[in-house]
């Protein structure tokens, strides 16, 4: 794999509109205005809670649909790869200002010309209306359409910039990784990109078109729309961001079952114009998007986040509490519940890092390994990543956002460095489409390259992980 060195001087282009949207309506592309000096980051996507960390310099807005480009100055003549960066946060938080959204870091390696993107949050972009048809009819998925709408317009301007729009690479965090992967399910993104990296987010979890309209429904009953939805047109903003983001539950772990208190992608296969087609597993499976290569990466520990920094709203209580749970969320008998914690209930764990571990596998490592057989097993191209611990950074979820877009941690060890410059130079790799300078690819095992201070073999533990879930559906 090529190791790069970022000395290349990098242009920029700050807070370019892709799109305009009006609040619940799809986003209709922009053109490019090659006349603007696009010196300053556009706003932000219009969000609640503490926003002080994403470095919104423009402040914050319902029209956030813009976008970020850097390119190496000395780039030369023959376009170079492109790779789209979809930032995390739940599909509640976030933007293309923060720091681990600028991936000025990998076009200072010379290699790729890239871009960070915006897409509405929250109510917004992740509220499900199309059900109640009229002025709400075109709200489903609307994250997702803002995304799909911004790689069109890289389809269309980016060879400007010195990037090749026949070689795009979408990658993300977390609800960034989970919209990359849903964009294999959306027939609308077809031949807008053509290799994805999937960092901490999986092609499964999927929120169940039941409970996106319950928690529509709850936004409704909390501002007092339930008779008249369209009202939600002439509400606050804010009130209406605050609104949505109180229906969230106060466990972490809610979000971790079949039966899902989710907020994200919604299965809208059967609802109202609905953006996806079928689930990205299927999509795998299947083989009919067999020619684009995918990096699936998780990090060793993803849930000790929450573990670590919310204990007492991650606490199941007991083992005995955890066996009910896991069992009612996945609709699997309680015996098997059983077998599967009984694995995880070991070395004296106790009750919340138990839930912790479990929910790291079912949630991340089950899904990915599946997603990576499966592709491969289709006649695709699929790579797997387990990202450990090193001096400094536990390998919790977030512990490679600054590696991704070739940024580096302040206060960093040279382990931490060392593992993100890996992270880099992998999905510069795979942007180059050269991946037989990856490591081994999954074919009937699925062979994990395992970074950092690995606390198990990636490739047993993945096998092990598989066998101890046989069985048990991950949608």
């Amino acid at each position: 794999m090529t190791e790069s060195a970022p000395t290349h001087p990098v242009r920029s282009w700050l807070g370019i509109p892709y799109a305009t949207a009006e609040r619940f309506r799809k986003p209709k592309l922009l053109p490019f205005n090659p006349d603007l000096p696009y010196d300053e980051k556009g706003p932000a996507p219009l969000q609640a809670g503490d926003t002080s960390w994403l470095e919104a310099d423009n402040g914050f807005s319902e029209d956030c649909l813009n976008l970020n480009v850097w390119a190496p100055e000395d780039a030369g003549d023959e376009p170079l790869p492109v790779i789209v960066y979809i930032f995390g946060g739940g599909w509640m938080l976030g933007a293309n200002t923060q720091t681990t959204s600028n991936a000025s870091g990998l076009a200072a390696t010379g290699r790729a010309i890239d871009v960070s993107i915006n897409y509405r949050l929250g109510a917004f972009g992740a509220l499900s209306l199309s059900q109640y048809g009229g002025a709400l009819a075109e709200a489903s998925n609307l994250c997702l359409q803002d995304i799909i709408t911004a790689l069109r317009w890289v389809q269309q301007n980016i060879r400007r910039f010195g990037g090749d729009p026949n070689n795009v690479t979408v990658t993300g965090h977390s609800a960034g990784a989970y919209s990359t992967l849903n964009l294999l399910g959306a027939p609308s993104a077809d031949g807008l990109y053509h290799h994805l990296a999937a960092f901490s987010g999986m092609p499964a979890r999927q929120v169940p078109a039941w409970g996106a309209e319950e928690r529509a429904h709850a936004v409704l009953t909390a501002l007092g729309l339930v008779d008249d939805p369209e009202k939600l047109l002439d509400v606050d903003a804010y009130e209406l961001a605050e609104a949505m983001a109180k229906t969230q539950s106060a466990d972490p772990g809610a979000t971790h079952g079949v039966d899902n208190d989710l907020v994200g992608i919604v299965d809208d296969r059967d609802q109202p114009n609905g953006v996806l087609a079928d689930l990205p597993m299927h999509v795998l499976e299947s083989g009919r998007h067999k020619g684009i290569d995918i990096l699936f990466s998780s990090t060793t520990h993803e849930l000790d986040w929450w573990v670590l920094h919310r204990t007492d709203d991650f606490n199941p209580g007991s083992i005995d509490d955890l066996v009910t749970e896991f069992a009612h969320r996945n609709r699997i008998p309680r015996s098997r519940a059983q077998q599967i914690i009984a694995a995880y209930n070991v070395d004296d764990r106790t009750p919340v890092e138990v839930r912790g571990a479990l929910l790291t596998d079912f949630s991340f490592t089950l899904p990915q390994t599946r997603g990576a057989l499966a592709h491969a097993a289709a006649g695709g191209n699929a790579h797997l990543l387990a990202i450990g611990p090193v001096e400094g950074a536990h390998a919790v979820h977030g512990t490679e956002m600054y590696g991704i877009v070739g940024q580096t941690r302040p206060g960093a060890s040279d382990a931490q460095v060392a593992r993100d410059t890996f992270v880099r130079d992998a999905l510069l790799t795979l942007a180059s489409g050269d991946t037989d300078a990856l490591w081994e690819p999954v074919g009937t095992v699925p062979v994990v390259k395992g970074i950092g201070e690995k606390p198990y073999d990636p490739t047993t533990h993945a096998i092990d992980v598989l066998r101890n879930f046989e069985g048990i559906a991950r949608p």
